[in-house]
């Protein structure tokens, strides 16, 4: 029987916006490794695994000019794609690329119902606008379906559920997904981050309004909204805002058995927040998946008890 597995690969670690929940701009420049060929390559690797879905992110992917031809890859491969973009980059002519690559699913970071709110989220003026131009562009037969991902935060927390509102009545619009704040990528991890001044800015401190949003949410997609989070994940939100230190699951983390992430150095990871596994300009995916280190680094995620941006937002999986 194959592995089952959803593969992530981030494809650069450069962004043009300067995100205040995101600290990938402020690290190392001119140090990607991956190539077009090489990203290939790691696609054929799939071929042993059983496939869920291909995640293409950064940074922001889009400023890497084959970004879109390893969409066209994975997509005649057969596999599911979906790539994640600040929106920034899109203009009428690329909007055709998107759409001429097979890729599934275009996902927009967008953070704010108006335009000042997510333009202050994301440091950049317009960005609000260039995302809504971007939905123009790709309004056609064939486009991808779109997401939002909203990341919920101090900054945007009135906007959430006008935001829920404006996707559900946007037919351009497939769905939203909500992410609680995390540590932003980019900074040394600490267990109270969210305690220290530096990151005031971003953690909820009212508690009372926190857990309003969270459960009209709840409501909302009883209603059927286009909400794609699932029940157990939004009212793990809930749990995770009022108690930050404790561990939101009941059963022992499920990363580490169907979760693989490639970052642009061609390292490989369970999570983020473990060693990496090996490098892909070393040995190919599947030995890596197997080898000893990924075993030994699978029991420190067998014992781990702290949450994390995978566990609660991109890879949360139900109690059962």
């Amino acid at each position: 029987m194959k592995n089952k597995i959803e593969l992530g690969i981030s494809i650069n670690s450069i962004c043009n916006l300067r995100c205040r929940m995101c600290n990938i701009w402020q690290g190392n420049k001119g140090t990607d490794k991956l190539s077009l060929s090489k990203a290939c390559e790691i696609i054929d690797d799939l071929d042993r695994f059983e496939v869920k879905g291909v995640r293409l992110s950064g940074g922001e992917p889009l400023l890497v000019p084959w970004a879109l031809d390893l969409g066209r890859y994975i997509s005649n491969k057969g596999y599911h794609s979906v790539i994640t973009t600040n929106g920034s980059m899109i203009d009428s002519l690329l909007a055709q690329k998107i759409i001429n690559s097979g890729i599934s699913n275009i996902n927009f970071s967008l953070d704010g119902h108006c335009a000042e709110v997510h333009d202050t989220c994301r440091n950049a003026v317009g960005s609000f606008n260039k995302i809504f131009d971007a939905l123009g562009y790709l309004s056609s037969q064939n486009s991808p379906i779109i997401g939002i991902n909203t990341v919920i935060s101090k900054m945007n927390l009135e906007e959430i559920i006008p935001l829920a509102q404006l996707v559900q009545e946007d037919k351009r619009i497939g769905h939203i997904y909500f992410m609680a704040v995390m540590q932003p990528f980019g900074s040394n991890h600490e267990r109270e981050w969210f305690l220290k001044e530096e990151f005031r800015h971003l953690w909820p401190q009212d508690l009372k309004m926190v857990n309003s949003v969270l459960s009209r949410l709840i409501a909302l997609k009883e209603q059927g909204y286009k909400i794609n989070n699932s029940f157990g994940q939004l009212r793990t939100f809930i749990s995770y805002f009022n108690e930050p230190l404790s561990f939101t699951r009941k059963l022992k983390c499920n990363l580490g058995r169907e979760a693989l992430e490639v970052n642009q150095l061609g390292d490989v990871y369970l999570c983020y927040d473990y060693e990496s596994i090996g490098n892909i300009f070393d040995n190919d995916l599947f030995e890596i998946w197997n080898s000893e280190k990924a075993n030994q680094v699978r029991e420190k995620i067998r014992n781990c008890q702290q949450n994390c941006n995978l566990l609660v937002n991109c890879y949360f999986e139900e109690d059962v």
